[in-house]
């Protein structure tokens, strides 16, 4: 990666003892219907059993934020800025980890018959969740269109079988871990993330033995005295899920009078699970009463059409454990639904901090850090080796910029990414350290016009998006930019 230098916030590492917590909320009235129209006076907050002051407050619509066009060949995290603040993201799971491969046809069919008739009006993603883990089968896109060409290209697979106890708490270990993935990578998401899981769930007992063909039968209850819990992999799933500030809403991947055959998976549904996670999270869940999934698709989808998002700043001195939420709405007749707390661990000892390996992980996340504005115009150059030309202008204001007598001194880190259209990365993430020496004219000109850098780099082949970081080595602050590379004029 060539350059040269021109002159032309959860992102952010905050060096204080507080902590925004986020809390998304849905009010409904008497009769289950969305209440509109509240503000931050109508909510009360209560933390661990104290009050709290309700310190951000926001109304999330389901009209996404208008977009300002820009010149083709331009690019900007300005957009993404609003909409991390005000917006909505949908994510549909398959979870084909835990679900019959019959069962999984079944979404798998009725999910684009959702899409086609009813898509999201917000941003929404299609990720997957298998014996591989969690997985990126579309990530969050507007264009519904390619959302509904990715869910109407899955096939599905056989899961692990689950039949034994070892193997039920493989399923439910596999599970958390793949929560945990989306969580980190949804992390730098402020506004309201929903988790559409689609699944019959992951044990919550030991099964039973593997049954005949066509048998299906109810899960034993959880208080059964031969039944093994798995309630620590339910509350590692709510803790991961809670503290990201993601909604669940869980989805049974099933109908009325459904008959699968044990060869292709599960044959029980595990409500259990499905029911704690949603609930505890904030949402709700979903059981088969009726053949027509894709309509419960699109209400659960549409579940948190009145939410809003309070925050308060917490001390950093918390008991290890969970601090329990309460809040409360001044207007008569209005119920709330909320996560049940934060969960604070334990105070380890603090590993050094690893920038290189922080900033990757930003670059890894679902949607661009927003605490540095950038503007980019990037072109693309043909021939037998492709190239991307980049002009990246960074934001002066938001770094920092240290007096050295007559001197004006900073220093920021700039990483690019390729990667493929399921998020694959592309090669490694070069790394560039420009330190920033102006003098004060210098730098009056760099805070109204901003400072320049610019790129050369090879394009890999396959390749669907550039996004470029920007972080400010002394505050830690960092913002991205994403390129769809199809979107680049030729130089």
């Amino acid at each position: 990666m060539l350059a040269t230098l021109a002159l032309a916030q959860s992102d952010s590492v905050f060096r204080t003892t507080t902590q925004l917590i986020q809390i998304d909320v849905a009010a409904e009235d008497k009769n289950g219907q969305p209440v509109t129209g509240l503000g931050r006076d109508d909510f009360e907050l209560i933390v661990n059993h104290k009050p709290q002051p309700i310190d951000t407050f926001t109304a999330t619509s389901l009209t996404p934020a208008p977009e300002v066009p820009l010149p083709r060949g331009t690019f900007s995290n300005k957009q993404a800025a609003v909409e991390v603040s005000q917006g909505r993201y949908t994510v549909f799971l398959l979870d084909w980890r835990n679900t019959n491969r019959m069962l999984q046809s079944w979404a798998n069919s009725e999910l684009p018959r959702m899409l086609a008739a009813q898509p999201p009006e917000n941003k929404a993603a299609l990720y997957l969740v298998n014996d591989n883990g969690f997985q990126i089968l579309q990530e969050f896109t507007a264009d519904h269109d390619l959302l509904l060409s990715k869910a109407t290209s899955l096939w599905g697979e056989i899961p692990p079988p689950m039949a034994y106890i070892d193997q039920a708490e493989q399923a439910a270990k596999e599970t958390v871990l793949a929560f945990r993935g989306i969580a980190k990578h949804l992390a730098g998401i402020s506004g309201q993330k929903l988790l559409i899981w689609i699944s019959t769930g992951f044990p919550d007992s030991a099964p039973h033995p593997p049954l005949p063909f066509g048998i299906r039968v109810a899960v034993k209850p959880a208080d059964s005295p031969s039944a093994t819990s798995f309630q620590i992999d339910i509350d590692n799933a709510v803790r991961a899920l809670g503290n990201a500030n993601i909604v669940v809403e869980s989805v049974v991947s099933s109908y009325l009078g459904a008959t699968v055959l044990p060869e292709f998976g599960a044959t029980m549904t595990y409500d259990g699970p499905l029911r704690q996670i949603a609930e505890r999270t904030g949402g709700r869940l979903f059981p088969p009463e009726n053949n027509d999934l894709a309509a419960t698709l699109h209400v659960a989808a549409t579940d948190r059409a009145a939410s809003y998002e309070i925050g308060y700043y917490s001390p950093g001195d918390l008991p290890t454990g969970l601090q329990p939420f309460e809040v409360r709405c001044r207007r008569p007749g209005v119920t709330l639904r909320y996560r049940e707390g934060y969960f604070v661990d334990k105070n380890l000892p603090k590993a050094p901090v690893d920038k290189r390996a922080e900033s990757q992980d930003v670059l890894e996340r679902a949607v661009d850090a927003v605490s540095i504005p950038l503007m980019a115009k990037a072109a693309r150059t043909m021939g037998n080796v492709g190239s991307v030309i980049l002009r990246l202008t960074i934001d002066a204001n938001a770094l920092s910029l240290s007096p050295d007598g007559d001197l004006w001194r900073g220093k920021v880190a700039v990483l690019t990414r390729f990667a493929s259209d399921v998020d694959e990365q592309l090669g490694d993430v070069p790394l560039d350290s420009p330190a920033l020496t102006f003098t004060a004219e210098q730098r009056t000109r760099a805070l109204r016009d901003g400072i320049t850098l610019r790129f050369t780099m090879k394009l890999p082949a396959g390749a669907s998006t550039l996004r470029a970081l920007v972080r400010d080595e002394a505050s830690g602050n960092m913002g991205s930019v994403t390129i769809p590379v199809s979107d680049l004029p030729e130089f």
